[in-house]
């Protein structure tokens, strides 16, 4: 096999086996090989590897395709001798016959432990990669886009035309993501990493007909361990006749990058759990509206700029008219689903820099930036209006909600966000003592 080592100025050489046919260098992530700087064009040359010789040709790149410092402008045949230069990098080819691929395949199809010597033999055997993945899923919060840079990184470094991480919580489709199960169900089973350097073409009844149907000529699998806990697999296989089987570079590589793939999934779960509790911390678990601790925070952030910058400020308190009567008349379902729609509907019929908050119980409050009290009252008439004028569906059937309101806009006679909010409620109770169903400031 021909190898293709690069050197460069900041990194540890780095060596490519390349793969029969057409290899592409630059800058492109999705390129056979990957030079990540400016220097390289992003489509910078191309590399012909045939059973007895390789040819370079450049294509067209800013920069140049050097041969022994002789610019390429027709394709060369390159010789083990020969120095490339791409950009800032110096790269040389060599050919390896330590194998034959009868061996290769004797050698490394099977299944092979995931033990901890391995581990440590794939990381040291591509530290350069490993930091280029490490460095580029810690900058991803998103666990669902780090897989796919870990599938797309797979394909890219293994030359394998599929190449996925897939959850646990989808083994059960593997066969509808194009991946046989019979495979995964020996990684899961033993796990262990599962390698098919050249799946015959009698392999129906080992493999399955789906390896037949899809027409794989060398598989990898490999489970995502945290724990004792599968987390996920990475399963990767080629289906191009002409391409090199898998072997243990691969798996060495393979395992390597499962090992990431397992920290960044325990990193976004932590994340996503975080932003859970914080999510729980600010927002009413009913409502979907901020709680009363958060609201209270953001109006007092709100009512400092309004003061200092001498802008309009108002709001506004509101409860639903006798909910008490149709919750204990219709039960606490039907009633949290009255909250549900009246928190809804006034969400969806105030302004984005408006907020609106469940101060407790069937009452609610909502800030009006920018707002004075003849604004104030007409967004309480508009919200008034939204909750009469449609009933609300429960699980009762429809009913008619109505709402009362108080306001208050801001004056140099409210020394803090709580006076105002003193001011609005006591609005709200001349609204309810004078009828309900009304606005009052």
């Amino acid at each position: 096999m021909w190898v293709l080592t690069i050197r460069s100025p900041s990194s540890e050489p780095r060596e490519y086996v390349l793969k029969a046919g057409k290899n592409i260098v630059g800058r492109k992530p999705d390129n056979d090989i990957v030079i990540a700087d400016e220097s390289a064009s992003r489509v910078h040359a191309e590399i012909h590897c045939h059973a007895d010789l390789v040819v370079a040709v450049d294509l067209g790149s800013t920069n140049g395709t050097f041969v022994n410092r002789e610019r390429l402008t027709q394709p060369h045949v390159l010789r083990p001798e020969d120095q490339i230069r791409i950009g800032q990098h110096v790269a040389t080819i060599a050919f390896r016959d330590d194998k034959t691929a009868s061996d290769l395949v004797a050698a490394f199809s099977g299944t092979q432990p995931l033990t901890r010597d391995l581990l440590l033999e794939s990381v040291d055997q591509h530290a350069v990669l490993l930091y280029e993945v490490a460095s580029r899923l810690n900058t991803i919060l998103d666990l669902e886009v780090a897989l796919q840079e870990v599938s797309k990184l797979m394909r890219v470094s293994m030359g394998a035309e599929k190449s996925e991480v897939i959850l646990a919580e989808h083994f059960g489709q593997l066969a509808e993501l194009g991946f046989p199960t019979s495979i995964a169900h020996q990684a899961i089973e033993q796990r262990s990493v599962v390698v098919l350097a050249n799946i015959p073409a009698q392999a129906e009844q080992t493999w399955g007909k789906s390896a037949l149907l899809l027409g794989i000529r060398s598989a990898l699998c490999v489970p995502v361990m945290i724990g004792e806990e599968i987390a996920a697999l990475i399963y990767v296989y080629k289906t191009d006749p002409a391409s090199r089987p898998f072997d243990q570079h691969d798996v060495q590589l393979a395992v390597a990058i499962s090992h990431q793939a397992a920290l960044t999934i325990q990193r976004t779960r932590l994340l996503e759990k975080a932003r859970a509790l914080e999510q729980r911390a600010i927002v009413d678990g009913l409502t979907g509206l901020h709680n009363r601790q958060h609201f209270l925070e953001l109006a007092d952030i709100e009512f400092q700029r309004a003061r200092r910058y001498r802008h309009p400020l108002s709001a506004a308190m509101l409860d639903i008219d006798y909910f008490k009567q149709a919750n204990d008349t219709y039960g606490h379902t039907v009633g949290d689903q009255v909250l549900q729609a009246v928190a809804a509907r006034c969400q969806k019929n105030l302004r984005d820099i408006d907020a609106v908050g469940r101060y407790g119980g069937d009452e609610f409050v909502v800030l009006l930036p920018e707002s004075d009290l003849n604004g104030a009252r007409s967004t309480g008439e508009r919200l008034r209006r939204c909750i009469a004028d449609i009933p609300v569906d429960t699980d009762r059937g429809p009913l008619n909600v109505t709402i009362s309101l108080g306001v208050a806009a801001l004056t140099d006679d409210y020394p803090h966000m709580a006076a105002l909010l003193n001011e609005a409620d006591a609005a709200l109770y001349r609204a309810k003592n004078a009828g309900r169903n009304r606005v009052e400031v």
